[in-house]
């Protein structure tokens, strides 16, 4: 036999032997969120370069409004999830361009959108790590493409760490994209020299909602 015809044989032997297991989310329950998980979810996004603002729930679009006067933010990129819909109704009147065309708006986003926001639907405190959906109503693209991303997230969806988060998905089964956003964008070049905001995003502003 030779060396060919070995190896394939090997190959297919152990192909038939041992089939791969299908991969299953964790069946523990997610954990309550604790004080200590909030404290290094904030840690960990402030060390990703990330700003983070604790509020009330109810208390975020007056906030985000406020911060809109101070930096001119007076176009915003949404898409079409409930903090999008809370914010088009705030009394300061946004200017708001819902984005749920690829088609017909892929060009306007990458040259035009200068803010966008969304809804995180949890977070990990063990390395400051929001976890969005990307779903029709909240495409991805918003929180990549836009250079400020402002993300509301409510701290009873914060889990210690990505075990915790996952099995969140258990019964209902995952979707089918998770972004998982650690502050701005950032690269590095061969001396290992870190940079942020050279792609996506080059601002992070995070509202933490009781």
């Amino acid at each position: 036999m030779k060396s060919r015809d070995r190896i394939l044989a090997r190959l297919r032997h152990g192909r038939t032997a041992s089939p791969a297991a299908p991969m299953t989310p964790p069946e523990s329950p997610p954990a309550t969120v604790t004080q200590p998980d909030l404290e290094a979810m904030i840690e960990a996004l402030g060390a990703a370069h990330a700003e983070v603002i604790r509020i009330e729930e109810s208390q975020w679009p007056d906030r985000l409004a406020a911060m809109a006067a101070e930096r001119s933010w007076q176009h915003w990129w949404v898409g079409r999830d409930e903090v999008a819909q809370t914010w088009q109704q705030h009394a300061s009147a946004p200017q708001v361009t819902v984005f749920d065309d690829w088609t017909t708006q892929k060009d306007a986003l990458f040259r035009e959108a200068p803010v966008a926001l969304s809804l995180a639907q949890g977070g990990i405190a063990e390395t400051g790590t929001l976890i969005v959906e990307s779903r029709p109503e909240t495409p991805r693209t918003l929180s990549l493409v836009p250079p400020v991303h402002v993300v509301v997230v409510r701290e009873r969806t914060v889990y210690p760490d990505m075990a915790k988060a996952l099995a969140n998905y258990s019964h209902s089964g995952l979707p089918t994209n998770l972004i998982f956003i650690s502050g701005p964008s950032k690269t590095a070049d061969i001396q290992q020299t870190l940079a942020y905001g050279a792609h996506g995003p080059k601002e992070l502003i995070v509202f933490l909602c009781r």
